[in-house]
């Protein structure tokens, strides 16, 4: 699950068909800004466990008025450890309005359920349009591709590794082969670790490629990718398309997910560049290698995390 492009919704209420309209809502609601969904129903609050309430986004509370009244002790366990939206919702909305003058609610949203308004459904936009905006900025989009990329990075290992337990004997020489060339066209000088693991400087420029493919220490793909000193997500992913290739030839899924390189790009002007404003107030990255610019409209936004997404799930059901 890419947690940091997962909103987590806990819904307090004992009305099922009421939770489902709400998620139904919500999760379209997301789906249309790139992020996931997770969701969870409780029918009372004494139901809540501690372990439940890690990372979640919004509680909906309906807090039945006219029982006993554990909206304060609620807060009061929330807030101990956690600063997360809290809306509570009752069909009484006169104790809606008293509670809403309260000390023990504050920071708290409120909306009156009402069969003829949509005040709850209103209220949970606007809270997730409050999330989306922050969402947006420079540093916390930077985070996020940084972060997601980093879990997708290892996800494509994992996919490495099982994938090289189908290989056989010959597509092992080409695989080999293939991520040597891999490497051999990535680096243009002496290194000690490219020397350290394949054997061989590379020496582009006063070696050949036919001449590195004679001399290289074979070795285990496996220890390839988890080599920090020599790799990265871009080259681990190159390596991820090769042993797919070996075992699948380019077929659809190949065509699909090779394009991933593309958002690998977009995440290298954030760890790289430094955000400026345009002429129109709009932060922008300076593009690597050439003049243009990626510029951090609303669109773009939504488009990073909508294709982080798409790869996360693409490279997940690789079998």
């Amino acid at each position: 699950m890419l947690r940091d492009l997962t909103y987590k919704v806990i819904v307090i209420d004992d009305d099922p068909d009421l939770y489902e309209d709400y998620i139904e809502e919500i999760e379209a609601t997301l789906k249309d800004q790139g992020y996931l969904l997770e969701h969870d129903r409780y029918e009372e609050i004494d139901e809540l466990e501690e372990n439940s309430l890690e990372d979640v986004d919004l509680f909906l509370v309906d807090l039945k008025f006219g029982n006993e009244d554990k909206g304060p002790e609620f807060i009061s366990k929330i807030r101990e450890n956690y600063f997360t939206d809290i809306l509570f919702y009752s069909s009484d909305s006169k104790a809606i309005i008293e509670s809403r003058s309260k000390g023990e609610y504050e920071g708290v949203f409120f909306a009156i359920r009402d069969e003829n308004k949509n005040e709850i459904k209103d209220r949970i936009k606007q809270l997730i349009d409050k999330m989306i905006k922050r969402s947006n900025t420079p540093l916390a989009s930077r985070g996020l591709v940084l972060g997601c990329i980093a879990e997708l990075d290892n996800i494509v290992k994992d996919k490495i590794h099982s994938l090289l337990m189908k290989i056989g004997p010959q597509q092992t020489e080409k695989l080999l082969n293939d991520c040597t060339k891999l490497y051999f066209n990535s680096y243009s000088g002496n290194s000690d670790k490219i020397k350290e693991f394949f054997g061989t400087d590379f020496h582009k420029g006063k070696l050949q490629w036919c001449e590195v493919k004679e001399k290289y220490n074979k070795y285990d793909v496996s220890n390839l990718v988890e080599n920090v000193a020599i790799t990265d997500s871009n080259k681990n992913f190159r390596v991820l398309l090769k042993t797919y290739e070996a075992l699948n030839g380019k077929d659809d899924t190949y065509n699909i997910i090779k394009d991933f390189i593309e958002l690998l790009s977009d995440r290298n002007i954030f760890a790289h560049v430094r955000e400026e404003k345009n002429d129109v107030g709009q932060y922008q990255f300076k593009k690597l290698n050439n003049d243009e610019y990626l510029v951090l409209s609303d669109e773009k936004c939504i488009e990073l995390r909508t294709s982080i997404i798409k790869y996360y799930e693409l490279i997940s059901g690789i079998m």
